[in-house]
């Protein structure tokens, strides 16, 4: 399953086979590279998703980290994009460390902002909470 971020979406699963969101037309192939799989969470300023990275052999899960400011104001939106860049260049300094999941790309569409982050298997911190107790 392909999966379109799109928020306002109405249908946003759709089949591995397609570029195009059936029901709203955005692109479902970010970059020409990543397809979104599976939304993980969402908040108020974005959202968090598997994805698939189609341009390396064997198509390596990734995470895709959606920041969407709403605003309207340029100076805000430049805050945010400056905010951004920042914590995209310190996440890319810290490089590999083995509690931070490894940057592998950060861009802007549409005035989103994208992190693309290694996929880490495993539970949830509610999921283990939940099993083992606080």
């Amino acid at each position: 399953m392909s999966y379109c971020l799109n928020p306002a979406c109405p249908n946003p699963e759709n089949s591995n086979t397609v570029n195009q969101c059936a029901a709203c037309g955005t692109n479902l192939l970010m970059r020409d590279r990543y397809r979104v799989l599976q939304a993980l969470g969402q908040g108020g300023f974005g959202a968090t998703f598997v994805a698939k990275d189609e341009s390396l052999p064997g198509s390596p899960y990734c995470v895709i980290k959606q920041l969407r400011p709403v605003t309207t104001s340029f100076h805000v939106l430049q805050m945010a994009r400056d905010l951004f860049q920042r914590e995209a260049k310190t996440l890319g300094k810290i490089g590999n460390h083995p509690q931070i999941p490894r940057l592998l790309d950060y861009f802007e569409v549409n005035r989103e902002f994208y992190l693309v982050q290694e996929y880490v298997s495993g539970s949830t911190l509610q999921q283990e909470v939940k099993r083992s107790g606080p």
